[in-house]
């Protein structure tokens, strides 16, 4: 896990939305997927609830989203 990969999950935890996240990162939905499935192996569970339109963060996503916050600062 890197700086940018906290950054691209951070977005996407605050937006809860794959799309408008991956407008503001400048890739594609299916890129911002593959990234964060492979945080999401990384880590070894599940970061978000994934729905047809938004996301919701899991227990774990939310202590990650903290760590990211903090992090970033």
């Amino acid at each position: 896990m890197d700086l940018r990969d906290l950054k691209t999950f951070l977005h996407l935890a605050e937006s809860r939305h794959f799309g408008r996240s991956a407008r503001a990162m400048h890739v594609s939905p299916s890129t911002l997927s593959r990234q964060i499935q492979r945080l999401e192996e990384d880590l070894g569970q599940p970061l978000f609830v994934r729905d047809n339109r938004t996301v919701t963060l899991t227990e774990a996503g939310e202590e990650l989203r903290v760590f990211a916050q903090q992090t970033l600062l």
